[in-house]
């Protein structure tokens, strides 16, 4: 997630855009704002996820976070793909979602 959408949408949030096919717009602040704000939560949770190995009494808790996550995640996709507002790499993102929800359940800490 750091290396895939973090840092990314960090450091280059429009070059990550136009990778994902979005229409980037002419006023473009708004766009940047938005994207390295994404982009530094996402890299804020995956570091947060290893330092969470080290404390095992916080693993329930974040992971109970990215499940909430991985289903908002997975409602706001489903949400663009019934409205036909997204681009197609961005519906196609559902099953990245899916996947990682059943991962995290299969990890999920006893």
């Amino acid at each position: 997630m750091l290396v895939a959408f973090g840092l990314p949408l960090t450091l280059v949030p429009l070059g990550w855009a136009r990778l994902f096919r979005w229409e980037v717009p002419q006023s473009r602040n708004l766009v940047v704002f938005l994207g390295r704000s994404v982009g530094i939560f996402i890299s804020l949770m995956a570091i947060s996820a290893f330092k969470v190995t080290q404390v095992p009494n916080a693993q329930p808790f974040f992971f109970d976070l990215m499940l909430w996550i991985f289903a908002g995640m997975i409602l706001l996709h489903v949400y663009g793909a019934l409205r036909k507002i997204q681009p197609v790499t961005e519906t196609l993102e559902i099953l990245l979602w899916v996947v990682l929800c059943l991962i995290t359940l299969g990890f999920y800490p006893r």
